[in-house]
């Protein structure tokens, strides 16, 4: 099977990223720095041949993708399977709440959250073989798909440092 080269990306900063409030699956709003990073970031893959953008169905993730989108004449494709981690009753609460191994019922576990990266990773190998894809997430999730494409255990992905906003990884799966 022919290699997908994936563009990894998160969101543009949101109003409730300046609060450290965790959005999970809430749709959260770009900040005017956000919409400023996004349109950066359009900037900086100006150059980049891209076969597709997909990403998470959140407000966040596609308005990003929209706005990278436009500058090339391409709409963003949507997954719920992009989405942010579920937090459950730590939704709207703030980071320094979570106890991320003792996590309620109430949240996705971090097996289910590497399970559902896995997923991810699975569908960009069937649709986007041989494609070069941009991919538009969320802060938890995206360290779960760098720690299924290293290999590394759900537990592991807590390892890894959180993505800036619009910061860019380019993979290979």
């Amino acid at each position: 099977m022919e290699k997908t080269v994936l563009l990894l990306t998160r969101h543009g900063e949101t109003l409730e990223n300046q609060k450290n409030i965790l959005q999970g699956q809430l749709p959260g709003t770009l900040s005017p720095l956000g919409i400023q990073q996004a349109e950066m970031l359009a900037g900086q893959l100006e150059g980049e041949p891209l076969d597709a953008i997909v990403s998470s169905d959140l407000e966040r993730s596609y308005k990003t993708a929209a706005i990278i989108g436009a500058s090339r004449g391409m709409l963003p494709e949507p997954t719920i399977l992009l989405r942010e981690m579920n937090w459950g009753i730590y939704t709207g609460e703030t980071l320094e709440e979570v106890d991320w191994l003792h996590l309620p019922e109430s949240a996705e576990s971090l097996e289910k959250l590497y399970q559902r990266a896995g997923a991810f990773v699975g569908y960009l190998q069937r649709k986007y073989a041989g494609k070069r894809v941009l991919a538009v997430g969320h802060g938890a999730f995206n360290r779960a798909v760098l720690t299924w494409l290293r290999g590394g255990t759900s537990l592991e992905m807590l390892e890894l440092p959180i993505m800036k906003n619009t910061q860019i990884i380019r993979l290979v799966c």
